[in-house]
Order: C-alpha cells, then structure tokens, then sequence
C-alpha cells in the first residue's frame, strides 16, 4: 500500500469540500449522530452496520464514539457516501467527491491501495482499495483518526508529571508566542496540578518569524541539561514583554541572567549556549512537529491525538474515553488498517 504525499484529487476534495476539522468532529460523534447524516440516508442500520443493496458502512466505535468509518461497496456513488460520512461532508459536496474518485490517475493508483491525510493538519487520514476490474470492481475506504504513537514524538527529557499517569499531553510550543504564554499561564497549571492524571512533555517549535524564539529553545534546552526545563521556562514565560523585544545580539546575556534567576549554574549554561549544544536538537523537534502535521502555536497532543482546541474539556474528555476504552481507538484503527493492506 502506498502512501501518496500529494492525492491530489482525493485531497483536494477533502480540503475544499470539509468545513476547517470536520472530519475530526465528525469521526468524533456518536454512531447515532454519525448514521443520522443526510449522506447516509436510504441506509438500513443494524447496530454499527449500515446497508444498502451491495454496500455496507462499518462504524468502528470505541469508547462510545466512532473512530473510524469503512465502506465497502460496487460502485463510486456508495464509496463517496462512506467517505463523505467520515468527513462529515454534505448531500450537494457528493457529487463533486464521486468525480473525484472517478479520475482515471487516482482509479490506477486505487489498484494498489491508496493512504494520504485528508489535509496537511493529519488529524484524520484515509485508506481506499479498489480490486477486481469491470463490472467485477470492489471497493474498501476507511476514514479514520490520526493516532499517532509515542515512537513518532522525539526524545525528550522536557517531562512532567508521573510516569504512570494515564495520559499524555504533548506540547508543541514557540517561547515567543503569545498564544504560548496564555497556555502557560492558564492550562499548563492546571495540568500540573495533576502530575498523577496528566503526564506533560514540552517540544520547541520556533516559529521563523520570531526573531528570537529559537535562541530562547536553545537557551531552555540547556537549562533542561541541568534538569531545570520548568523553571527556565517558568522564567521565560513571566519575563516575556522584556526579552521578546531584544536584538537577537542581546539575548545571551539576558538567558544567562534568567538561568541565574532559575537556579542553573550560569557558568555551564553560558558555555552550553555558547556552543550551540542544543542547536541541532532544537532543528529536530521542529522537524518533528512537521510531520506530526503541527502547523502553528501552541499545539497539544493528548494521548497521540491531535486537540482541536486544548482548552475543550469536552473535547479532552472524548480522547480520553476513546484513548482508555477496551479495545482502544489505535488498535481498532490499527487492526482495520491491516486488513486493507
């Protein structure tokens, strides 16, 4: 099975057709909610079955939400209903989706099975096979979330809380973000406040047009070195107005004030920056957070799972439930994934 870098045509239909992280949502209902859709009507259900003369719509559901959609069917106007259910698309984006589908570059390229992200965010992804020919065509789609697992995440010793916590929030972050701050100053507390609930870990993600915000993930990466991430950060974070503002030539003398402050031994911290020890780690957290699909500041991961908006305690308390039920969302989507291969 392939994964494409660009499906153009499928992914366009996605990315112009679904309304900002609908699929997500949409995977997100309940299978009622999910049945319910104006694209799935004439459907018969039975219990997470739906069908309609050749074709059946599988809802892979876990912890009371659907995860995950699979169609199988004849025929190109049932396959774009599944996928659209997925989606959480609408009656009149059908026929536009059914054209896509229909390009002869991505029917060849269905002979081999086809994977890609609906969009560059890869909060849900898509897996679609086609076999036989003629009138003899099968066709097997699964639209699901992303679940991404640990191995995907870089190392790092930026960690918070127990490690037998029940989730994981994977924070994404630029110290000179503004957004950044407002999670720092508001969520990240709260979090914290539940070292046996909650296990955090920081990665840096400086954005380009922040003139100072890699050489401030420098500067905590070094003060991680001497297992002092927090309270650096802490410091960063309270003095932002001051060191946001700085020519980039000032800066050092500033990080080594606040590592003062944060209890380093600034001698080893000023030799540590100096060097640029945590340059090339730095560049590689980044690297990482783009292909996780990270796109912008801050962005949290809770238990693999990409937050649409991490101040949503309804949202967190989805993931939750989908991420702990038994089988789990992963192994669900992970033994149907298999079974397309």
């Amino acid at each position: 099975m392939k994964r494409f870098s660009l499906s153009s045509a499928l992914r366009g239909a996605a990315l112009i057709l679904s309304l900002g992280g609908a699929a997500q949502a949409q995977l997100f209902a309940t299978p009622q909610d999910t049945a319910a859709q104006a694209v799935l009507k004439g459907f018969t259900p039975d219990g997470t079955v739906l069908r309609r003369g050749a074709t059946t719509v599988t809802l892979d559901v876990a912890g009371g939400y659907v995860v995950g959609v699979l169609t199988e069917t004849d025929n190109l106007n049932d396959l774009a209903r599944g996928i659209a259910a997925g989606w959480g698309m609408k009656e009149a984006d059908l026929p536009r989706l059914a054209q896509s589908l229909a390009q002869p570059q991505l029917r060849a390229q269905l002979a081999e099975g086809l994977q890609d992200f609906s969009d560059d965010n890869a909060t849900d992804f898509f897996v679609i096979k086609a076999t036989g020919t003629g009138a003899q065509t099968r066709y097997r789609a699964y639209t699901a979330i992303q679940i991404w697992p640990d191995s995907a995440f870089p190392v790092t010793r930026n960690v918070a809380g127990s490690a037998a916590a029940p989730n994981t929030l994977r924070i994404f972050s630029d110290f000179q973000c503004p957004y950044c701050k407002q999670l720092w100053d508001t969520a990240l507390p709260e979090w914290e406040r539940q070292p046996n609930v909650y296990r955090t870990a920081h990665y840096q993600f400086p954005l380009d047009f922040h003139k100072n915000a890699f050489s401030a993930a420098e500067a905590s990466e070094c003060a991680g070195a001497q297992g002092k991430f927090w309270p650096y950060a802490d410091v960063l974070f309270d003095q932002f107005s001051s060191w946001t503002r700085l020519d980039p030539k000032d800066t050092p003398g500033r990080y080594s004030a606040y590592a003062k402050t944060a209890g380093l031994d600034t001698a080893a911290f000023k030799t540590c920056l100096g060097q640029r020890t945590f340059k090339a780690s730095v560049e590689a957290q980044y690297k990482a957070g783009v292909a996780l699909g990270v796109r912008g500041t801050p962005t949290v991961f809770l238990n693999g799972i990409k937050l649409m908006d991490y101040r949503s305690a309804e949202e967190q308390a989805v993931v939750q439930a989908i991420t702990s039920a038994t089988p789990s969302a992963a192994s669900l989507i992970d033994t149907r994934v298999k079974s397309l291969r």
